[in-house]
């Protein structure tokens, strides 16, 4: 009886050729590179510029679950 040889497989990564192209963060002024569609240089300055568009909507949903739990605690 032949034994078989196990054949380990080896993951096959493939390169893609992306052109980087140099821009300014509209938060914090920063020059970076990064392709084309890339806005901000950083998690963080996508993060503010977020905030700065829906802010109001965030302070909003906040206060009423604050408003929530208070009338939950005064329930009891």
């Amino acid at each position: 009886m032949a034994r078989r040889e196990k054949v380990k497989e080896v993951p096959v990564s493939y390169i893609r050729k992306v052109r980087l192209v140099e821009k300014t963060c509209p938060v914090c002024g920063k020059k970076f590179e990064g392709v084309k569609i890339r806005k901000f240089c950083s998690r963080s300055c996508q993060n503010k510029a977020d905030y700065g568009r829906h802010g109001e909507e965030y302070r909003q949903a906040r206060m009423e679950n604050y408003r929530r739990q208070k009338e939950q605690v005064s329930k009891r």
